[in-house]
């Protein structure tokens, strides 16, 4: 077996690196097909909630419908792939501007999982960073009890667990949520081929009613 890896070491590493490229090109045809309806069949009815905004107000998952929503569990405090996420939803807040949606038929809804230490002081402190020119009602930080937070997250197929250190490992995916309530799409906000002209033009999509 090793004198086989030995002799063909070059073809296999080539093999491996041909799959990934063909994969990359792959999504990205996927991503930008012609025809997103394909990819945004209703999966099923997002779960509801009733959770507080920074400024303690009320805020249910009813106030939102009629609007396209990007739905991301997050914590301010979290280590990795929370900042450079949030800065791509900052990138896809700006795009949706320039359209004349964010606030009217989208909005961004940012809900941490780490409410004791993300208080809406941190929480205020942490958005700033990311809006220019808030639109009202375009971007939402809420926050909530912490284990109802992490049912509602697991109910949206979102996987958090808690650890010995206090912080949290999530799954890093952002939701997509039509006008009336359905849950359309997971972004795999990991994966280095996710960008904010994909999300942009499935918000724009669902925001027609398609």
């Amino acid at each position: 077996m090793s004198t086989f890896l030995g002799k063909n070491w070059f073809k296999l590493a080539l093999g491996a690196i041909l799959i990934a490229m063909i994969a990359s090109f792959a999504y990205k045809l996927w991503a930008n097909s012609s025809e997103p309806d394909q990819r945004l069949t209703a999966m099923k009815q997002a779960p509801s909630f009733q959770l507080q905004d920074l400024d303690g107000k009320t805020v249910t998952s009813q106030d939102m419908d009629g609007k396209v929503r990007l739905v991301y569990f997050f914590y301010s405090f979290c280590p990795d792939v929370c900042m450079p996420t949030t800065f791509l939803l900052s990138q896809v807040q700006e795009s949706l501007k320039k359209k004349d949606l964010l606030g009217t038929k989208a909005e961004i809804v940012s809900i941490t999982v780490d409410p004791k230490r993300d208080t809406p002081e941190v929480l205020k402190e942490f958005g700033n960073r990311f809006e220019s020119k808030p639109v009202p009602g375009g971007w939402t930080f809420l926050r909530g009890e912490e284990s109802k937070i992490h049912k509602l997250a697991e109910d949206f197929g979102i996987m958090v667990v808690k650890e010995k250190d206090g912080n949290f490992s999530h799954s890093n995916a952002i939701l997509l949520v039509d006008p009336k309530g359905k849950l359309r799409n997971y972004y795999d906000a990991s994966n280095p081929e996710l960008d904010v002209d994909h999300i942009v033009k499935d918000v724009v999509t669902l925001s027609k009613g398609k």
